[in-house]
């Protein structure tokens, strides 16, 4: 009797050890999955954001003589399961991951000192991006 207990407790423990191992390691690579998803949707948003920096400063030095100016912008959904969503203000140019899990804002090179700037709009369709010379602002939106 006593050699079936032991063999049963023995058996048990290493059940336990094993699925205890078995926890462990799928924990650590959902853990670096997440920190590479983080990484990549931070440098995603970066990216992004200085694409976008890119249309406003092209759209502000583009035409000299004109006094509306709109771009049209469709951005690609590179991050899984985001998309993005920009936002013009007196901060700045603002590109968050929807729904609203992480942002970055830049200044655009200091044009939100220059000029008024409003508007949100989402990648899930088509970025207008329109610069009134006259009126001396800079909007996004749908």
């Amino acid at each position: 009797m006593r050699k079936a207990q032991s063999l049963i407790i023995q058996f048990v423990l290493f059940f336990m050890i094993g699925f205890s191992l078995f926890l462990f390691v799928g924990n650590f690579f959902k853990y670096q999955s997440d920190v590479f998803r983080s990484d990549i949707t931070d440098l995603n948003l970066k990216l992004t954001n200085s694409y976008l920096s890119s249309f406003v400063v092209n759209s502000v030095d583009s035409c000299k003589q004109c006094d509306f100016v709109q771009t049209s912008i469709k951005l690609e959904n590179t991050t899984v399961g985001y998309f993005f969503e920009a936002g013009l203000s007196s901060n700045g140019l603002s590109v968050s991951a929807m729904p609203g899990y992480k942002s970055f804002v830049s200044s655009v090179h200091n044009f939100n000192k220059s000029f008024s700037m409003a508007g949100k709009a989402s990648s899930a369709q088509a970025i207008n991006l329109t610069f009134s010379r006259t009126k001396n602002e800079l909007e996004v939106n749908k």
